[in-house]
């Protein structure tokens, strides 16, 4: 292990042990105010390393570092006796409600004097810049382009991408009011948008990603290609030399690297404008892949467009061919218009999804021209059909060099019937992983003609990856408060945001409106907590300033074991005026005991599968 890896886990420990120990204490100097003995004091868990005793406390430090606790004289109460007069069950149904309330507000109170300090200091954060929306979401039918900035949520200010799903998620029902700054765009604009319920997330969304650094700053990976080339590091790429010129840097970045071949990148450098031409180095990767795709033509959805009509396009419908040219992939439709020039007829060929048969063809008198294709390739959300086994055969892959043809039908493999995308392609990974020769019984069909059905044996190969040795750099930023009045009222802020946060997330879930399976525990915590420990000292406070909110929260939750289920007794015994019995007292231990146990189980269970690789 890396020092810098130990460094990391050491301020985790720290961070995750420091959090709760800051509870804890909130428990012993509350019953120190009210005069309740604390027998010990402990910071960790398990054996006892190191410790002193002084005032009647054992202080002590215990091997397991993450948190502590803090065991008070006759919190556990013998009905055979009457308690000492420093004892818990001593005290009055006041001061024993402030003891078990210590740990709650000493949480509050970190996140109050913390959040301030580290906002005044300055926190590192991922800029809400987004990249172009999946197709089909709410941002997607709302048009909103590649490098826009999102910096408000119904009032809420948005300065860190992880708020924009936090805020959907948790949103009313109807429309938000989103807050936005274009692209190339200094005003200010607001934007109406309906997010939708993805059963792959468990909560709303809108479909946004993060995105790149607006200005296109480039990333150079040492020694790299791009670096041997003369690019530097903070280098703005400004284009490349070939990519059609309507798309953005970053997508003619990504247009290039699927070339395979030496390409010209151009940036600008301290005003200056400098050409590189750089060639890839080829690098095998142990994976062997047999370089089948499914065939992704079908019309999943469409925005509104002049040309989208012209075209006859249709949801549900697979795009064949266009200007007579097959379609296969959602880039093929770009590259058909871009290739057959300006003039003459427009051709599309259209068929139903549920048809091999069955052809439209639509015609038009003109073409599209350069500045309008782009608004063509942005309005038609090609993909492919997960109940079909039509498949597409990589060019220059194995598929293809042993006779697969994209368009096949494929109905066995290895024998064995398949009837889903996903039925071939849990076959495929497994035999690929054995690196098996796998024969592929397909159905080819040849213009109206009777179907021919061949098989097909392919060996897999393994996957060749181009490297150009340059990126694009995330949108980093850091965000910063310039005044001690203004770092008191964003930390303020802060804290209620997360405070409600939790209990607007508590309330969905009831609802239904958030799935369960975001619920994240001491896995969960410990990831995060080591992600952004790697940003700094500042980003991780900041995070153990959320986690301090959410366990204080997590705490006066009217559950038996944990500090609310104590508070909501002191409650029934101020009502009634006298304590709960002993029997109902033990049975809602019990009860409290399992579901926290069940609830450990199944956020760990979840974690564990968020770390295991996804597909069949």
């Amino acid at each position: 292990m890396e020092f810098v890896e130990l460094l990391r886990i050491l301020q985790v420990v720290f961070g995750i042990g420091l959090v709760i120990f800051v509870h804890e204490s909130g428990h012993f100097i509350a019953a120190r105010m009210c005069g309740v003995r604390a027998d010990v004091f402990s910071l960790g868990f398990g054996p006892r390393m190191f410790g002193f005793t002084r005032g009647g406390t054992l202080y002590q430090v215990a091997w397991l570092p993450l948190g502590g606790y803090v065991k008070m004289a006759g919190e556990f109460p013998d009905p055979s006796r009457t308690p000492a007069s420093d004892e818990l069950h001593a005290k009055s149904v006041g001061q024993r409600f402030f003891i078990y309330s210590g740990g709650v507000i000493m949480n509050v109170i970190f996140a109050l004097v913390a959040f301030p300090l580290v906002l005044a200091a300055g926190v590192p954060v991922l800029r809400p810049v987004v990249a172009a929306p999946t197709p089909g979401t709410p941002a997607w039918h709302a048009g909103i382009p590649e490098g826009t900035e999102i910096l408000g949520i119904d009032g809420e200010e948005i300065y860190d991408f992880f708020h924009i799903p936090n805020e959907v998620a948790l949103s009313d029902g109807g429309p938000i009011q989103l807050t936005l700054r274009y692209p190339g765009s200094e005003s200010l604009e607001t934007l109406a948008i309906t997010p939708i319920y993805s059963t792959d997330g468990g909560f709303k969304q809108i479909g946004v990603r993060p995105g790149v650094h607006p200005d296109h700053l480039i990333q150079v990976l040492p020694e790299g290609p791009a670096a041997l080339a003369g690019i530097e590091n903070g280098d703005t790429l400004t284009s490349i030399a070939g990519a059609p010129p309507e798309f953005t840097p970053l997508r003619q970045m990504g247009w290039a690297f699927a070339q395979g071949e030496t390409v010209v990148v151009r940036v600008r450098r301290n005003g200056e404008d400098l050409e590189f031409p750089i060639a890839p180095t080829s690098v095998t990767a142990e994976q062997k892949l047999f370089g089948i795709e499914p065939m992704q033509n079908l019309i999943k959805d469409l925005r509104p467009s002049p040309w989208v009509e012209r075209m006859g396009l249709v949801r549900g419908y697979r795009l064949i061919e266009l200007n007579g040219q097959p379609i296969r992939r959602p880039a093929d439709l770009g590259n058909a218009l871009r290739t057959t020039g300006e003039s003459g007829p427009l051709t599309v060929v259209l068929q139903p999804a549920d048809s091999t048969l069955e052809l439209k063809r639509v015609e038009y008198e003109t073409r599209p021209d350069a500045s309008e294709i782009a608004g063509i390739e942005a309005a038609v959300y090609l993909d492919y059909d997960p109940d079909s086994t039509l498949a597409h055969a990589s060019n220059g892959r194995a598929a293809q060099e042993s006779g697969l043809k994209s368009g096949d039908n494929i109905l066995e493999v290895n024998s064995e019937a398949v009837q889903t995308w996903k039925d071939i392609l849990t076959i495929t990974r497994e035999r690929a992983g054995r690196n098996e020769a796998t024969e592929f019984t397909v159905e080819r069909r040849i213009g109206s003609g009777e179907p021919s059905i061949l098989a097909i044996t392919v060996a897999p190969t393994p996957l060749v990856r181009h490297d150009y040795g340059f990126g694009i750099e995330r949108a980093n930023g850091i965000y910063q408060t310039h005044s001690f009045a203004g770092s008191i009222r964003a930390g303020t802020q802060a804290s209620w945001r997360f405070l409600t946060d939790a209990w607007l997330t508590l309330q969905k879930m009831f609802m239904g409106e958030v799935s369960t399976e975001n619920l994240g525990g001491i896995v969960a915590i410990s990831t995060v907590s080591y992600d952004w420990a790697s940003q700094g000292w500042a980003k991780l406070f900041f995070f153990l300033c959320m986690l301090s909110i959410n366990l204080a929260f997590l705490n006066v939750l009217p559950i038996p074991v944990l500090d609310g289920g104590h508070l909501a007794f002191c409650i029934v015994e101020a009502v009634k005026g006298s304590p709960v019995s002993a029997r109902t007292m033990g049975y809602s231990q019990v009860v409290g005991l399992v579901l926290i146990l069940t609830l450990t189980i199944y956020v760990t269970y979840q974690d564990i599968l968020r770390l295991l690789p996804t597909g069949p």
